[in-house]
């Protein structure tokens, strides 16, 4: 006769388990799957470690005539979820996934461990069943445990913990569980009833972006007739397996917590002295504060997270925990610290695009973060939606001195709009290579550079500078040869500039006498955006493009950027022509036999990463782009920049310049073509004056690190640049 059967409520159970204080394999899971009747569980890994394990103690479920359902993540990528979620490619999945529980079962026959015929006995005697959970782009992996027994009592667990030994055991993986046991109700009420919902709406297919499938019958089928149900395995696991387990998962041990790598891309990893003396300097600087002032290509990213890891290991050895939070300007850029902190074993939030896809994750993570239920949480999120009410409120609430933000081309931070939202965090990293913009590209801009003041007051100054000069002959960048190409104004694009020029100088003048008053400020602001429009799409820059590209062979075309001006083509009536600069750009490209494709906003992130792709593999010879290109988009071997904006802006031309510094397998030598735009010959107005005197400024900067200085210096003297 059986003795009673045990009830989730003669255990006493924490509200939090953390590998760092619990052995959770012992004091919360054998217990837990030896006290109930029925096991539900929600997982993102499937692997035959984490069948293993699944089965610790399962015996208890069998003898209470129990069951258990087990939903695994699986990715897919964008056309097989909509492949799938129309039906046309649903059979072929499930056969897939058919084949792979199949090989997980025998695979491991005769191996180490020899536990799997329970598996496989669970399955046929229909006590364990399993769905899948595929999403779009990703995997589903959301980690939700829910535990009934006899008696209806219910203890639900979230955390971090995988269904893995290495999940389960305190020598290896950080992990954490909270527990919400059914009748601590206040508690279970606000967290566990929704995870309950979550599960069955899993289960049931009601989730919304996720599509569950039913493992199919004639899998089960096969699993019946290999294993004959007459004689079911029940055994109680036991603690010789582990060792056993442990040889045989050698190679698969990983851990949840930053890391340092012992390589990057197959080669091993190290510091450059610049980025060890940047991260001295910082961590020194005014108590963990400070910009980065790296040249664009000189690893400012690798600094940053190696920063950030070293932060970690010294709170954790003081038990603190950390929230890293990394800003970005762009979706692109984004998708490139992601794949770079997956070096470093940290796998961020990715708090861009449609909320729905990222707020209950992060929601859950930050309430574990307070719970101090697991140490360590990383976000990337794009200034977009760092600027929102919704971000705000969710990392309000997390401690100064428990949080560290980067921010990635932190020129943008200036702002007074984005100011606001900036977190109060103890860490304050700001990266850029030109970390002060001037609030207008002009170079005789009458606005004062506020912008600077707010971002020096956040991050408190530059804590270490490297600059072009530096990375160039420290060989971190490579070398370049630059070319001027004259652009000279038409007569009547001439006539049109003295004219703005005249009236700007007029408002400047008042300026100094008296404040401006709003209309007065509107139409300056109006008439400098006019002449910077002017001379970003002078007529004859078509021309000379024409010209140049026509004499550039086939196989020197590829790995090019084409920089052009903003908006749409210059009118002085605003009226007719209506075609954007890139567009006019790329008609000629075209017409003279280069493949190109714009790589602007309008365009999609699904586009611009095709786009990207095809760029890389040298489908198409060149990119044509206005600014998304102008920060962080990281592509070494581009070896070739067209300048077509004629910015002042000496943000904009450096981190141009330095889009094609990178070295790269093969490549000697960058190559810069910079469309100057000029008066007419004989103009002697002080705007023209001025105009030359704006341009050479660009030309100096760009000359003084050429490695064909002296041929440039020719071509500025035969264009009489310096008599000015």
């Amino acid at each position: 006769m059986l003795g009673r059967l045990k009830k989730l409520t003669d255990v006493s159970w924490k509200s939090v388990y953390r590998s760092g204080n619990d052995n959770i394999l012992n004091d919360f899971y054998k217990p837990l799957l030896s006290h109930c009747k029925q096991y539900d569980r929600a997982v993102g890994y499937f692997s035959s470690e984490l069948f293993l394990h699944n089965l610790a103690g399962i015996s208890s479920i069998v003898q209470n005539n129990g069951k258990m359902r087990l939903v695994i993540g699986h990715p897919l990528s964008e056309m097989e979820f909509r492949a799938i979620h129309h039906g046309n490619e649903l059979s072929r999945m499930l056969e897939k996934l058919s084949d792979r529980l199949l090989e997980i079962i025998e695979e491991v026959r005769g191996k180490a461990v020899d536990r799997f015929e329970l598996l496989a006995w669970l399955i046929a005697a229909n006590k364990l069943e399993i769905k899948f959970a595929l999403r779009r782009q990703g995997m589903y992996h959301e980690k939700i445990g829910i535990a009934y027994d006899s008696d209806d009592n219910i203890v639900v667990f979230q955390g971090s913990a995988n269904e893995t030994f290495y999940a389960m055991n305190d020598s290896y993986n950080a992990e954490s569980l909270m527990v919400f046991p059914s009748w601590e109700s206040d508690v279970f009420k606000k967290y566990g009833e929704p995870c309950i919902t979550s599960f069955l709406e899993l289960w049931e297919g009601r989730q919304k972006n996720t599509i569950t499938v039913d493992v199919p019958s004639n899998f089960y089928s096969m699993i019946a007739k290999r294993y004959s149900l007459d004689n079911p395995v029940t055994p109680e696991f036991e603690e010789q397996d582990v060792p056993r387990a442990e040889l045989f998962f050698a190679e698969t041990i990983v851990t949840s917590e930053p890391g340092v790598p012992n390589e990057i891309g197959g080669r091993q990893f190290e510091l450059f002295d610049h980025q060890n003396k940047a991260i001295s300097n910082w961590w020194s600087n005014n108590a963990h504060k400070g910009i980065l002032k790296l040249a664009t290509g000189a690893g400012k990213t690798i600094t940053s997270i190696y920063a950030a890891v070293k932060i970690f290991e010294a709170k954790k050895e003081k038990e603190q925990p950390l929230f890293l939070i990394i800003s970005v300007p762009y979706v692109e850029l984004a998708n490139q610290w992601i794949e770079d902190l997956k070096n470093f074993n940290i796998f961020p939030h990715r708090c861009f695009g449609s909320k729905r896809n990222w707020v209950d994750n992060l929601k859950k993570d930050i309430f574990s973060f307070r719970m101090e239920a697991i140490s360590f949480v990383a976000t990337v999120v794009v200034n977009k939606t760092l600027g929102t009410d919704d971000f705000s409120r969710l990392i309000c609430d997390i401690a100064p001195e428990n949080l560290m933000f980067i921010g990635d081309e932190c020129h943008n931070h200036g702002s007074s709009r984005i100011q606001q939202y900036l977190p109060n965090a103890d860490f304050r990293m700001g990266l850029s290579a030109t970390p002060y913009r001037s609030d207008d590209d002009e170079v005789d801009s009458p606005f004062p550079n506020d912008a600077k003041l707010r971002i020096e007051s956040y991050y408190s100054g530059i804590a270490f500078e490297y600059s072009l000069s530096d990375a160039i002959n420290d060989r971190i960048l490579c070398e370049y040869k630059y070319h001027i190409v004259p652009v000279f104004l038409t007569a009547e694009e001439q006539e049109v500039f003295e004219e703005l020029s005249t009236a700007i100088s007029k408002i400047i003048a008042k300026k100094f006498s008296s404040k401006l008053n709003k209309i007065e400020q509107e139409n300056l602001t109006i008439l400098c955006s006019k002449r910077s429009r002017l001379l970003g799409t002078a007529s004859n820059k078509l021309v000379e493009l024409g010209k140049l590209v026509n004499t550039i062979e086939p196989e020197h075309r590829n790995l090019s950027l084409f920089y052009c001006g903003e908006g749409r083509v210059f009118n002085a009536d605003e009226v007719g022509d209506d075609e954007r600069v890139v567009e006019k750009v790329s008609q000629v490209l075209g017409n003279n036999g280069w493949k190109t494709s714009r790589f602007t906003s309008n365009e999609s992130p699904a586009e611009r990463k095709s786009i990207m792709s095809s760029f890389k593999s040298k489908g198409i010879d060149a990119l044509v782009s206005m600014k998304v290109l102008d920060e962080g988009i990281d592509v070494p071997s581009c070896n070739t920049a067209f300048i077509l904006a004629s910015t002042k802006n000496p943000r904009q031309y450096i981190q141009r310049r330095g889009r094609v510094l990178r070295r790269s397998s093969g490549k000697k030598y960058a190559v810069i073509y910079d469309f100057v735009v000029l008066p007419i010959d004989g103009i002697d107005s002080v705007a023209a004056t001025k105009l030359k005197e704006s341009e050479m400024e660009r030309v100096e900067d760009f000359t003084a690190l050429a490695i064909n200085k002296y041929e440039i210096e020719n071509i500025i003297n035969e264009l009489g640049l310096r008599d000015v």
